[in-house]
């Protein structure tokens, strides 16, 4: 079976500006360009400056506006002078893509508080900070808004030795709850996708140490997945472009499952 493609552009975030954090690699890449091509200007905010400018200079080849910004999703400093700059290039903010995120694979009974620390302030940190200079943008503009929250299955569904990764997107399933109830009177919608199993490095690195036979394990997951087949990250990027869109107009505070039909097991592999 092919996997998905995405789709011919229509335009449909033309004139609308949008921030990608984590935006310069595998989700976020993917999301950026989907944006890009569909007319809106995108700002990649992301940690490392070399891949962010890769990124830029990729979506502007396919013709697409894209600019790469420097930012520490857990460093609200960081996040506030992403925001600003994005003021100073583009005079307002219509969406913001909270997808940056870390985790780590371990026994409960071996956490490392570090790690712990590091998960929450990325996953967790790097939302409620990404939504507060967003929504503080939006409301100033006057023009609505939509955040969208890159949660997982994860965060809904069991996987072994993910209990810091699993409680860090849990949260940002309610926080986009919350956050939806208190924006909605400014015009400003909060979604949130929860990917399924992505056919990315980051998934088969999650295998090679949880498993001992990892193409064994990635195999029972696919069967587990009532489409037959592991994610792409395009398959993220049009629900996403979806929430973007004027098309989700009256959605919000919605969590999506993006996951193949994993859920209909109740369970993951």
């Amino acid at each position: 079976m092919s996997t998905a493609t995405a789709p011919l552009a229509h335009g449909r975030l033309q004139g609308k500006v949008a921030i990608v954090t984590g935006g310069s690699r595998q989700i976020g890449l993917a999301i950026a360009r989907r944006f890009a091509a569909e007319g809106a200007k995108v700002v990649i905010a992301a940690r490392g400056e070399d891949d962010g400018r890769e990124a830029e200079l990729s979506i502007r080849g396919a013709g697409g506006e894209a600019t790469a910004l420097v930012c520490d999703v857990a460093d609200e400093s960081s996040v506030a002078a992403t925001v600003d700059r994005v003021l100073e290039l583009y005079g307002h903010v219509d969406i913001m893509v909270n997808n940056a995120g870390t985790g780590v694979a371990e026994a409960i009974t071996d956490l490392s508080w570090d790690d712990y620390r590091r998960v929450i302030d990325i996953n967790v940190g790097g939302v409620l900070l990404g939504t507060k200079y967003a929504a503080r943008a939006m409301q100033r503009g006057g023009r609505g808004g939509s955040i969208i929250n890159i949660s997982s299955i994860q965060g809904v569904l069991p996987l072994r030795q993910s209990a810091v990764y699993a409680g860090s997107k849990g949260a940002v399933n309610l926080i986009t709850q919350q956050t939806a109830a208190d924006l909605g009177a400014f015009g400003i919608r909060v979604n949130a996708i929860a990917p399924g199993y992505i056919d990315s490095p980051m998934m088969h690195g999650y295998h090679d140490l949880v498993s001992e036979s990892p193409g064994e394990a990635i195999g029972a997951a696919r069967r587990s997945i009532v489409l037959g087949r592991l994610a792409t990250t395009d398959d993220v990027a049009g629900p996403a472009l979806f929430f973007a869109s004027d098309d989700s107009v009256y959605v919000t505070g919605t969590l999506l499952l993006v996951d193949g039909g994993s859920q209909c097991h109740g369970a993951i592999a």
